[in-house]
Order: C-alpha cells, then structure tokens, then sequence
C-alpha cells in the first residue's frame, strides 16, 4: 500500500471517530435542549466530556497502535537490512578467498616459470 494511501486511510479513520454520528445527534440534542432552556450550562458539559473523552480514548488507541506497528516494521527493516549485509558480507568473504587461492596458484605457476628458464 502505498503511503498517501495510507495516510488517506488514517485520515478516514480519525474522521469515524471525530464525526461519529450516533455521538453528534446525541451532542445535537444537548445543545438544543440547553438553547431551549430545557438544561443547564453544567448538565451540557456532563453531555460533552464523555463524548470527547471516548474520542481521546479511541484516538489513543490508534496512535498506539501505528506507532508500534511503525516500531515493528522498522525493526524488520534493520533485521533485512542486516541479514543482506550478512549475505554480502559472506559473498565477499568467499570472493577474497577465491582471489587468494588464485594468487597462490599464480605465484606456484611463478616460481615453476622461472625455475624452467634458468635451467
């Protein structure tokens, strides 16, 4: 998935929670029933604070959520990242010691060189 993906996916999530309609409707009535006189400044803001406290409860949750999926994923990156560097590393390995064997054989083939032309 790709990342404006992604946020865009985010974005819709947090936008469910803020703009929850059950919540709104609720919010609706409380405040046209304070309009109306019908309750008191302090019984509307009983009517608010659990709406935004379930909308700070649920927001927390998803946060948490994406930064330890953030977490993970990184950390799979550096243990990919490390395992290749693990297999480049072996590769080198095995390349220098196939450059060795090879020098090794050049100097024999060298020294039998120059011992067959003094004789």
């Amino acid at each position: 998935m790709s990342k404006s993906q992604e946020d865009k996916d985010f974005k819709r999530l947090i936008e469910r929670i803020v703009f929850d309609e059950g919540e709104l409707n609720e919010l609706k009535i409380a405040i046209s029933n304070f309009n109306k006189g019908i309750i008191t400044p302090k019984q509307l803001k009983q009517n608010l604070l659990p709406c935004r406290s379930l909308m700070v409860e649920e927001v927390t949750k998803i946060l948490i959520y994406s930064l330890n999926w953030a977490q993970i994923s990184a950390q799979t990156s550096v243990e990919s990242n490390f395992t290749n560097s693990n297999q480049l590393s072996l590769a080198n390995d095995q390349l220098r010691q196939e450059i060795a064997e090879r020098n090794e054989l050049l100097e024999v083939i060298v020294k039998k060189l120059a011992l067959s032309c003094k004789k």
